[in-house]
């Protein structure tokens, strides 16, 4: 899976705002981006338009998170921006099938994927992120893989 520049970007916002917990111009979210603030704009407008960010108009204006960072997961950012993962018709349609054959070993296989891609991604949210240090990131979502993984492995 390979997420969009603009998903990444949102990502990054959504990451900002829960870390500087103040409301932040447009112009701060485009140089620590590094993107034009037109751009910046139209990522900001999608995020507030599904009530992740709140706008602040006037000299002291800019964004703020909308709902509290415990309470915007990965998967909600992502899903917004790239749609919901879905399993494609070359996995489900199989040659020879006068129907969708839901039973081929490859959906078999993609769709628990897909699931715990998804239980996953709703796992990481962003008061987590923002309370981690830069530095140590790396170190703190492997380890919250890992937890994840071994969650998984009890349930099953």
């Amino acid at each position: 899976m390979m997420l969009n520049v603009s998903t990444c970007y949102a990502m990054q916002i959504v990451f900002y705002l829960a870390r500087s917990k103040k409301i932040v111009p447009s112009s701060e979210l485009s140089k620590y981006l590094l993107i034009s603030q037109r751009r910046t704009l139209q990522i900001t407008g999608t995020l507030r338009d599904a009530g992740l960010i709140v706008t602040h108009t006037g000299m002291t204006g800019g964004y703020s998170l909308n709902k509290d960072p415990s309470s915007i997961s990965a998967y909600t950012v992502i899903s917004l921006m790239e749609g919901d993962m879905r399993i494609p018709d070359c996995l489900v349609h199989v040659p020879d099938c006068s129907e969708p054959c839901k039973n081929s070993n490859l959906f078999d296989t993609m769709n628990p994927m897909k699931e715990y891609i998804d239980s996953y991604l709703k796992t990481i949210t962003f008061d987590k992120l923002a309370a981690m240090e830069i530095n140590g990131k790396l170190t703190e979502i492997l380890a919250l893989v890992e937890i994840h993984i071994a969650e998984m492995k009890q349930k099953s």
